[in-house]
């Protein structure tokens, strides 16, 4: 698979994979922002604003025999508790066909690598308890759940 850093050519596919990922996330309970059935201005206008502002977000794609298989958000803090930046996985998406297939794995690892090559301390990530698939996923391959509520309002 080849995992790199979305350009301004990569706009079109971006939107579409993130409107896919929205699509299987988007819960009945009003939690998240239903922001699947925005304008894609919407869209573009925010992968215009992350492409400008590389010190807070880097977003990845996947591409995996010629296709695009999935992508990845990931947002830069600096944590105290950390003594330095942390990684945050915001997003990560592979699409349904291509899952099982060691993919989510290997992308893993390529951020683990990322983190560690560009100086963070640590990378970090939430999931939701309901996703039961995603928590045997991260604990398969190192990774430790750590019991904390996340909490949201919309602005």
């Amino acid at each position: 698979m080849d995992i790199r850093k979305c350009e301004e050519k990569d706009e079109e596919i971006w939107i579409r994979l993130n409107r896919e990922f929205m699509d299987f996330e988007i819960q009945e309970d009003g939690v998240w922002n239903n922001t699947q059935d925005e304008p894609d201005v919407i869209f573009m206008n925010t992968f215009r604003e992350a492409l400008n502002n590389p010190e807070l977000i880097t977003m990845f794609l996947f591409e995996h025999d010629e296709k695009f298989v999935g992508f990845a958000n990931l947002m830069t803090i600096y944590s105290v508790w950390a003594h330095g930046k942390a990684l945050v996985l915001d997003d990560l998406y592979i699409r349904e066909e291509y899952r099982g297939k060691g993919l989510g794995k290997e992308a893993m690892e390529f951020f683990v690598a990322y983190a560690r090559n560009n100086g963070y301390k640590r990378l970090q990530f939430q999931s939701e308890l309901s996703n039961a698939g995603a928590l045997a996923f991260y604990k398969k391959i190192g990774f430790t759940p750590v019991d904390m509520h996340f909490y949201v309002k919309h602005l």
